[in-house]
């Protein structure tokens, strides 16, 4: 494993359970994080991955940062020029975005679990990601359909 990728997953990982604000966390309110570790699944098994429910059908609320973020990280993917941009720096633009998500997040209780489970995806995508079409595409995807679950 890349001696930059190992560290960079435990930051990713310890943010992950100590993110979204000052507010405190409870083991029940985050069982979502235990079931699914995210080095534990391989970057491609996205069946194995929580989904994200609607709150009785509506979407739920976010905090402006998170929709900011994601806004963000859609503008970095689309701006891409696959033939004269790098990958890498693509790549660490993202991981930079999606981390500041974590940073700025206030969200509490079910949204926030709802939030997670949408997002632990996208830190799936970016483990291995070097710029290719598919991948571009796919995180697209899944960045474009946060509307779909958050308001």
């Amino acid at each position: 494993m890349n001696r930059f990728l190992l560290p960079l997953l435990f930051l990713a990982i310890a943010t992950l359970h100590s993110s979204c604000g000052e507010h405190s966390h409870d083991a029940a309110g985050h069982s979502d994080h235990a079931a699914v570790a995210p080095d534990s699944t391989p970057a491609t098994d996205h069946d194995a991955l929580p989904s994200v429910t609607l709150d009785n059908g509506q979407r739920w609320k976010a905090n402006p940062e998170t929709t900011t973020g994601i806004a963000n990280m859609v503008t970095i993917l689309s701006a891409y020029d696959p033939a004269t941009g790098d990958p890498t720096v693509l790549k660490d633009t993202l991981e930079a975005e999606f981390g500041l998500i974590f940073e700025r997040c206030t969200m509490e209780g079910e949204a926030h679990n709802q939030l997670h489970n949408y997002l632990l995806p996208i830190h799936h995508q970016l483990r291995d990601f070097a710029a290719t079409e598919a991948q571009r595409t796919a995180l697209g995807e899944h960045l474009a359909a946060y509307g779909n679950y958050f308001e």
